[in-house]
């Protein structure tokens, strides 16, 4: 246990200053979200548990709440007929929780011409993600749960190819009297291993996210709060609205029924894609979870623009052991 803690403070404390945000970064596709679950919270809740595989996305040390093995599939309608999808699957070998799972997301044929319009035919760009996690408890008799994930990172756009390794760190720690989680998570902290096209190697899109959910005690409500992207602070003339600027805002109705329904506001997607002449409202997200003892289906939806939003679907099964 003190070597997978040191290992996993040193891969934070080495990698977290490679980090940017709003396209400096290559890989970009990491920071999509697959599972309907958390897109319906804004994208990023680290102290969220929804109580299956997918957690592992939003941080690696909530798979340890686990008691069973899960396997989930989620599927995404995204925005000009992108297509994306990931399964995972997770199950407790002794003390620790084991998991994996690929994404995948698939830009779609473009057409291929040389300098002179001539058609040559077509061409596809996708990227790929595989990931294998560990997280246990830190401590007998103590809520606090760390979780370590290594991703391999595949990307082809045409001739031009690329291949990277990424981290996620992760901690969570619950007071169950009160029914609060604090956690912290840095994803995607790593290295671009081989360039498109032999060039200088691009950072990644590392994001160092810290957050605080809080269930009522005495009403079927969840409410949480999330600081991401804060390796890369804006600065802007008001602090204000450069701290606002990194939050997540959720809430959820019934968050241990059989049906829950979630919603979630994301300050900077609302900031980065807001038009004035708008009819939808970017960064807000809602959906669905209608969950039974061992089947859970979800649905969630994401405003990104007027042209066009981003639907989500998840199937989750707790398989026997």
């Amino acid at each position: 246990m003190k070597l997978f803690l040191a290992l996993s403070l040193q891969i934070l404390s080495c990698c977290v200053a490679m980090a940017q945000i709003g396209g400096e970064a290559t890989y970009s596709f990491l920071n999509l979200t697959t599972s309907s679950d958390y897109a319906s919270m804004g994208g990023a809740c680290p102290s969220i548990d929804v109580k299956g595989v997918n957690s592992v996305t939003a941080n690696p040390a909530l798979v340890d709440t686990c008691d069973n093995r899960y396997a989930a599939l989620n599927m995404v309608s995204y925005i000009a007929d992108i297509g994306c999808g990931s399964a995972f699957y997770g199950g407790r070998i002794g003390r620790c929780m084991v998991s994996g799972g690929a994404e995948m997301v698939d830009y779609g044929e473009f057409t291929l011409t040389d300098e002179a319009a001539n058609d040559l035919g077509t061409f596809t760009c996708r990227d790929y993600m595989l990931l294998a996690s560990v997280s246990r408890g830190v401590w007998d008799g103590i809520p606090l749960d760390a979780g370590v994930s290594l991703k391999t990172i595949i990307s082809s756009m045409e001739t031009y190819h690329s291949v990277g390794m990424a981290f996620d760190f992760g901690l969570r720690y619950y007071f169950e009297g009160q029914k609060i989680t604090v956690a912290l998570a840095a994803l995607d902290l790593g290295w671009q291993l081989t360039t498109y096209s032999g060039s200088e190697r691009e950072r990644l899109p590392a994001d160092l996210r810290i957050g605080i959910s809080k269930q009522l005690l005495h009403a079927p409500l969840r409410f949480s709060l999330t600081a991401h992207s804060l390796q890369h602070p804006k600065l802007d003339d008001s602090f204000g609205r450069s701290f606002v600027h990194h939050l997540i805002f959720t809430a959820e109705l019934f968050p241990e029924g059989v049906v829950s329904l979630r919603t979630g506001f994301n300050a900077m997607a609302h900031n980065d894609l807001y038009v004035s002449d708008g009819t939808v409202f970017p960064g807000f997200s809602f959906g669905i979870d209608v969950r039974l003892k061992r089947f859970s289906v979800q649905y969630s939806r994401q405003c990104v623009s007027p042209a066009a939003s981003a639907n989500m679907f998840t199937v989750e099964v707790a398989v026997r052991r």
